[in-house]
C-alpha cells in the first residue's frame, strides 16, 4: 500500500464525522503546498487545474464538505485573475462566450445535483472515486495532448 494511502486511512480514523469539520483535524500532508502550487499554475498554463485542485484538496484533510466548497471559491478566483490574462492572448472569442452560455444550464443542473447528493456521501466512499476520477482525468489529459 503506498504511504499516502497509509496517511489516508490514518486521517479518516481520526476525524469523527465524514460530513462536519473536526476541531482537531490531522495536519496536511506535506505535499499539499506543492498540489496547491500545481492547481493555481496549471489552470493559467492548460486550463487543466482539476486532477492537481483534487490532489490538493485531498491532501490539506478537508472533509467532504469542505472539498466542494474550498473549490467552489478556488476556481472562481483563479478564473478572475486569468481573465486579464486570457484576454489579452485572444482567448476569450464570441464564439467561446456563445458555447459558455450555452453550457451554463448544465453547470447549474451540475451543482444543484451535487449539493443534492453532497451531504449524503461518507468521507472514505467520497475519497476512493475523487482519486480514481483525478487518475482518469490526468491519464485523458496525457493521453490526448501529451505527444
Amino acid at each position: 500500500m503506498a504511504p499516502h494511502h497509509l496517511w489516508q486511512r490514518a486521517r479518516e480514523q481520526r476525524v469523527p464525522s465524514p460530513h462536519l469539520p473536526s476541531p482537531h483535524l490531522p495536519s496536511p500532508h506535506p505535499r499539499a503546498p506543492l498540489f496547491g502550487l500545481v492547481a493555481g499554475f496549471v489552470p493559467m498554463v492548460a486550463n487543466a487545474g482539476g486532477p492537481a485542485m483534487s490532489l490538493f484538496l485531498l491532501t490539506s484533510g478537508l472533509s467532504v464538505l469542505g472539498f466542494p466548497g474550498t473549490g467552489a471559491w478556488f476556481f472562481p478566483i483563479v478564473n478572475a485573475v486569468k481573465l486579464p490574462f486570457s484576454a489579452g492572448l485572444g482567448l476569450i472569442t464570441p464564439d467561446a462566450l456563445a458555447l459558455d452560455a450555452a453550457l451554463a444550464p448544465a453547470v447549474i443542473a451540475g451543482a444543484a445535483l451535487g449539493r443534492a447528493c453532497v451531504q449524503r456521501i461518507d468521507q472514505a466512499l467520497f475519497t476512493r472515486p475523487v482519486l480514481a476520477f483525478t487518475a482518469l482525468s490526468s491519464l485523458n489529459l496525457l493521453i490526448r495532448y501529451g505527444s
